[in-house]
């Protein structure tokens, strides 16, 4: 008989291999034997397959009541043709010949059935889970009664300790009467009060009246003007990191968001620019080069397209986008990363450093052979160089950098946050989600 296998394809790779996926949403590429299958359920529009033996681990010491989910993929096909496609995998399967591969591939937005549908990344979900869920409520657990809340810090659960932040600025600890200056926002992560955000240049007000069409959010906010800003004692970060806020749209419709952070010179800068919709863009301390920029609304280098703000004016909440999430990553190689509020990567920036000098040389051997080597040659990469991704990331603004006013962040802010490590795509994901929900306005 024919050893038969599954492989599905979300997405061409990005960065290093993944080998677990707690949203179903990180990795591109996985190839499944067929014999593995436990059960396979469906729902209006898809199935899920669910397989035995197939996790990262072989054994697991667990607290009562916690468990790790089997490997499961959901893959999306026509209305009404659930059942079918069921038997038409039952029946690949128990085949003693044909095919040996079944294959789903939405970069090539093609399958063994034409009842299956690819058009997307959407279409395939992919779960290998490593975390442990709590099997009452179904969400990740938070471990036993001495330890549950540990790594909660303002209603999100970082999952580790080693995933805390060193700053983080949210909601529970706003200081101010509504519509008046910021007096204190208290930092919540590990760096302390030393990190407290005390000093303001503007007006930049708490906003209590937590709704869509007042902040876009479902929490006490910071409410920023343009060219307006709060001082945060320094920090230096040299190599891989995290980056996490939440940002409002309220009933208005906003065209672009802004700088949202950087550091007092200008060099240090992130996020967006005023004006520019879908645009994401960063520069690190040391660097006077064009900061690198990429769109967001094209898939690009295994990234899914995406566009930001909503440009809608409705002001009902579910018909449009009012709460944004964003998680940045730079990993220990460079390349750095941008997640939406369902955990998609948005934009992939291949590493360009001091060190990116290795090039491809066909050297002649004679008699019509070449021979390619990997030749180092003296680096032509300088602090003016445009589009690098290197140099220590400086924080000492909150809401601009440097002397900007006009490309300043102007809008409402719910959180904010850094950790010292790059937590990886399943953790990044996770993250990008929990804090959509938190703050997302309610129907």
């Amino acid at each position: 008989m024919v050893k038969k296998f599954f492989l599905f394809r979300r997405s061409d790779p990005i960065g290093g291999v993944k080998r677990f996926s707690e949203s179903g949403i990180d990795i591109p590429i996985l190839g499944i034997p067929a014999d593995q299958i436990a059960f396979m359920t469906a729902g209006k529009g898809e199935v899920n397959i669910t397989f035995n033996g197939a996790g990262m681990y072989e054994e697991n010491e667990l607290y009562v009541g916690d468990s790790i989910e089997k490997t499961n993929v959901t893959i999306s096909c026509k209305t009404g043709e659930e059942m079918a496609l069921i038997e038409k995998i039952m029946t690949f399967i128990s085949s003693p010949e044909g095919r040996a591969i079944m294959k789903f591939d939405t970069v090539e937005k093609k399958a063994m059935f034409d009842n299956v549908v690819v058009s997307s990344v959407s279409n395939i979900n992919t779960k290998i889970k490593s975390q442990p869920t709590e099997r009452t409520s179904q969400k990740i657990s938070t471990g036993d009664a001495a330890s549950r809340f540990r790594n909660i810090i303002g209603e999100i659960n970082f999952g580790s300790r080693t995933n805390k932040p060193f700053l983080d600025y949210n909601h529970e600890l706003l200081t101010g009467i509504d519509d008046s200056n910021i007096s204190l926002w208290r930092n919540s992560g590990s760096g302390s009060s030393a990190y407290n955000l005390a000093n303001l240049t503007g007006n930049v007000t708490v906003q209590t009246e937590a709704t869509a069409l007042a902040t876009g959010l479902s929490k006490t906010c910071a409410q920023f003007a343009a060219g307006t800003f709060l001082n945060i004692p320094d920090v230096i970060i040299e190599g891989e990191y995290t980056i996490y806020f939440t940002v409002g749209d309220p009933g208005v419709g906003a065209a672009s968001f802004g700088v949202l952070f950087g550091d007092d010179l200008g060099e240090t800068l992130g996020f967006s620019n005023e004006g520019y919709s879908s645009l994401f863009t960063m520069r690190h301390s040391g660097l006077s080069g064009k900061p690198f920029e990429t769109v967001t609304n094209t898939a690009e280098s295994g990234s899914i397209a995406y566009t930001f703000p909503d440009k809608s004016r409705t002001t009902e909440v579910g018909s449009r986008q009012f709460c944004y999430t964003f998680v940045i990553r730079r990993d220990k190689d460079f390349n750095v990363y941008l997640h939406n509020h369902e955990g998609e990567i948005i934009a992939f920036v291949p590493a360009f450093t001091e060190r990116s000098t290795n090039k491809i040389k066909s050297i002649n051997k004679g008699k019509g052979k070449y021979e390619k080597i990997t030749k180092s040659i003296p680096s032509k990469v300088t602090a003016g160089t445009s589009n690098r991704t290197d140099g220590n990331l400086l924080l000492q603004r909150l809401g601009t950098a440097g002397t900007n006013v006009t490309s300043s962040f102007a809008g409402t802010l719910a959180r904010f946050g850094v950790i010292k490590r790059d937590i990886g795509d399943s953790s990044a994901t996770q993250l990008a989600k929990d804090l959509y929900d938190l703050y997302k306005p309610n129907l």
